[in-house]
């Protein structure tokens, strides 16, 4: 552990506020980090559990390309202070952290739309992050959780917001077919999703048979392991095969309503597609090579609307915590391991290792 505070004291008092810092790749240093002065409009957070997820494995395993900063966005804790013009927050709170900084001044922002601006900071990635003891943030930034919520789950309320987006780009419904390929946080939190919307049979496709068990277990009406193209057969062809088979396995006529691909991998999308009805929407939320082999001829002669979907927008993640509060969603079951702050470096090579569903990290200890 690196020991950052020179003088003996912070900000608010505060003598310690262990943070996990990048400094390496595939490596993090606990150190002491200075908490930044309280804004007028400000709240100071102590903050209690934070997950961790695959894109924070994806920093962790890079080379830092500036000063090192402190990981972390998925982020829940407790207002020790708040700024003299704050009155919608009070001390001792209970509150998410949304980890999106928006401008508030361009036209992305403006129209509601600051997940998709292209200089968006981002704690953990752009920004200091969350994986300290204390964080200060705007008061807008912060929303407030019910007492009934146990502090696993209020760290895993952002990935849930993500799918909560992702259900409004889907135009996500009552009574729909949902096919949804990934059975990693995401994809499962899709599933919960739409079943708490009412969908009418959810399918889970994975490579891993453990993880689709899984999301059987979890959510979904039928589960079924992706094969790999092994003989090389022509990939559109592949797709056509696998997918008429799961077709008329599982009685599901022409296809379903809403598919959603989570997992990037290209002979995934090219299976999704053929897999989606005539008319009906898929959805990319899986980030895959930066150019991929789409059956276009397809996405054409079907009318199929396709759509993009990435972090969350404005009341996502009052939607989300609402979700957990009427218990429509159960995020327990996804959280399989738990860390003390001091041992993120363990919690994150267990991340990379892809044995977890969830991992929270508790940030006080």
């Amino acid at each position: 552990m690196t020991e950052a505070l020179t003088n003996g004291h912070s900000a608010h008092g505060i003598t310690s506020n262990r943070s996990v810092v990048w400094v390496a790749p595939s490596n993090v240093d606990i150190q002491h980090r200075e908490v930044k002065e309280l804004g007028e409009e400000d709240v100071l957070v102590e903050v209690i559990s934070t997950g961790i997820c695959g894109s924070d494995a994806h920093v962790w395993e890079s080379n830092p390309a500036k000063a090192p900063p402190v990981l972390g966005h998925e982020s829940a804790g407790k207002i020790s202070k708040v700024g003299s013009k704050v009155t919608s927050r009070t001390v001792g709170q209970r509150v998410a952290i949304e980890p999106g900084f928006a401008c508030m001044k361009c036209e992305f922002c403006i129209r509601g739309n600051p997940n998709i601006y292209a200089n968006l900071a981002y704690c953990g990635h752009t920004e200091n992050g969350t994986l300290t003891q204390y964080f200060v943030c705007p008061a807008h930034m912060t929303v407030p959780i019910p007492e009934s919520m146990s502090w696993l789950e209020a760290g895993c309320i952002q990935p849930l917001a993500i799918a909560v987006q992702l259900g409004r780009r889907a135009n996500m419904r009552a009574h729909q077919t949902v096919a949804v390929f990934g059975c990693g946080p995401l994809g499962l939190l899709v599933m919960a999703v739409a079943r708490a919307y009412g969908a009418k049979k959810i399918i889970a496709f994975d490579i891993e048979q453990s993880r689709v068990d899984f999301a059987v277990k979890y959510n979904a009406d039928i589960g079924a392991v992706c094969p790999f193209n092994t003989d090389k057969v022509e990939p559109l062809t592949f797709a056509t095969d696998f997918m008429n088979k799961i077709i008329a396995e599982h009685g599901l006529g022409s296809g379903v309503d809403l598919t959603i691909e989570a997992t990037g991998a290209e002979a995934c999308v090219q299976i999704a597609v053929v897999l989606t009805k005539s008319g009906g929407t898929f959805i990319q939320a899986g980030l895959g090579k930066s150019l991929t082999s789409v059956p276009l001829f397809l996405f054409t002669a079907k009318e199929l609307t396709m759509k993009g979907t990435v972090r969350y927008t404005p009341g996502c993640f009052a939607d989300a915590i609402d979700l957990l509060a009427r218990k429509v969603v159960n995020l327990a079951p996804l959280i399989t391991s738990t860390y003390p702050l001091t041992k993120a470096n363990d919690a994150f090579k267990a991340q990379a290792a892809r044995k977890d569903i969830k991992i929270v990290i508790m940030n006080q200890e």
